[in-house]
C-alpha cells in the first residue's frame, strides 16, 4: 500500500460568504475595477479567483460575512443585474503541495468519497484552497486524514484540540496595516506553460483528481489551477497550467474524464506569483495588481488570491510587461526565472 503524502497542516478560515458572478467582459477590466470599488470601502479579500475565456469573467470572492450585502451592492449598482450567487462558506486550505499534481489530486479524490463538491478551488505557491458550504466543513477536515498525514496532529481529534482558542485569530483577517507601497518576499515566474480550459461536471472532481495523479506519474509540475461559475447548473469552468511538452497529449488525457469541453491555449503562457507579510491583513492588495496589470496593457488570462499569495497567468509574450507592472506597485527585492 502507497504512503499517504505528508503535509504541513491545513487551516480553516469561517464566518465568510462566497459571492459568484459571471460577466461579459466589458472591455477586459472588470475585475480591477470591481477589486478597487471594494477596497474603497476597505473590505478585505481573503480569496479571489479570476478567470478570462475570451468572452467573458468569471469571478468568485471571498469576504467576511458581514461584507457579502454590501459586495452584492456594489455589484448590482455598477455593474446591472450580472450573474451573482452569495453563501454562507468557509475555506479549507492544505499546505505545502510543491506544484504535485498527485497532492491536489488526493484532495480532490477525498472531497468527492465524502460527496463534498467544492464550490471553487484555487492553488497558491504555497497552498491548495477550496471554497465549501460551511456545513461540510467538518466532513471534509475529517476526510484530509485519508489522504495525508500531517506533522503537528496524527487525527481529526488532534486538529480540533488544537484549533480550541483560534478561532478568532483566524477570523481577524482585516485591514489592520497601510504600506503606502506595499512590501513582497519576492516574485517567481515561469514561461512555456500550456493553458487549459475545461467545462466539468462538478461531480467528476473526483475523476478529475485522477487526472491529476496521472500527471503527476508523468513526472510533471501543475503550475497553476482556478475554477470559475459556468452558470450552468452542476457545471464548472476550471483552468489549469502544465509544462508545454511535445511528448505528452494532455488532451487526450483530459478528455478521458468526459468533459462537456476542453479547449487548449494556442500560445505558450506564463505564471508569476508573489506573496508578502501583509497580503493577509490589507484590504487593496488585488486591486493595486490587477490595475497596474490592466495599465500596462496585460492580457491577463487568469488569477488567484489567496490570503497571502497571489498567483496569475498571462502570454509568455507579455512576461516583460508583467514584471514591470509588479514592479511599479509592489517593492520587489529578487525576481526569480523558475524552470520545469
Amino acid at each position: 500500500m502507497k504512503p499517504l503524502a505528508r503535509l504541513g497542516g491545513f487551516k480553516i478560515l469561517k464566518d465568510v460568504v462566497r459571492l459568484s458572478l459571471v460577466s461579459p467582459k466589458q472591455g477586459g477590466d472588470l475585475p480591477a475595477k470591481l477589486c478597487r470599488l471594494i477596497a474603497k470601502q476597505e473590505i478585505n479579500l481573503p480569496y479571489i479567483n479570476c478567470i478570462n475565456d475570451g468572452q467573458s469573467w468569471r469571478l468568485n470572492i471571498v469576504a467576511g460575512s458581514g461584507n457579502g450585502r454590501r459586495i452584492s451592492d456594489l455589484i448590482e449598482k455598477n455593474f446591472g443585474k450580472i450573474s451573482t450567487h452569495n453563501s454562507k462558506s468557509a475555506i479549507l486550505s492544505i499546505f505545502p503541495h510543491k506544484r504535485n499534481p498527485e497532492i491536489t489530486g488526493s484532495l480532490f479524490e477525498v472531497l468527492s468519497q465524502e460527496g463534498v463538491e467544492p464550490d471553487a478551488l484555487a492553488n497558491s505557491p504555497s497552498a491548495i484552497s477550496a471554497v465549501l458550504e460551511e456545513e461540510s466543513i467538518s466532513k471534509a477536515s475529517d476526510s484530509l486524514f485519508a489522504a495525508f498525514k500531517f506533522s503537528a496532529y496524527r487525527t481529526p481529534a488532534d486538529w480540533k484540540l488544537a484549533q480550541k482558542g483560534k478561532e478568532q485569530l483566524y477570523r481577524e483577517v482585516v485591514a489592520s496595516y497601510q504600506e503606502k507601497r506595499p512590501k513582497v518576499y519576492g516574485l517567481e515566474y515561469q514561461e512555456g506553460q500550456k493553458f487549459f480550459h475545461i467545462t466539468l461536471n462538478r461531480r467528476h472532481i473526483g475523476q478529475f483528481g485522477a487526472t491529476l495523479k496521472e500527471f503527476a506519474r508523468l513526472g510533471l509540475h501543475l503550475t497553476f489551477l482556478a475554477t470559475g461559475p459556468c452558470g450552468e447548473k452542476g457545471k464548472g469552468k476550471l483552468v489549469i497550467c502544465l509544462p508545454a511538452s511535445k511528448n505528452h497529449a494532455y488532451t487526450d488525457i483530459i478528455s478521458e474524464i468526459d468533459p462537456e469541453d476542453v479547449v487548449d491555449s494556442p500560445s505558450p503562457v506564463a505564471t508569476f506569483s508573489v506573496n508578502g507579510p501583509h497580503f493577509g491583513d490589507r484590504y487593496g492588495i488585488a486591486s493595486e495588481l490587477l490595475n497596474a496589470l490592466r495599465e500596462n496593457h496585460i492580457d491577463l488570462l487568469a488569477l488567484n488570491c489567496t490570503i497571502a499569495s497571489i498567483i496569475g497567468v498571462a502570454p509568455s509574450n507579455q512576461t516583460e510587461q508583467v514584471i514591470q507592472a509588479i514592479q511599479g506597485c509592489f517593492d520587489v527585492p529578487s525576481i526569480t526565472k523558475k524552470e520545469d
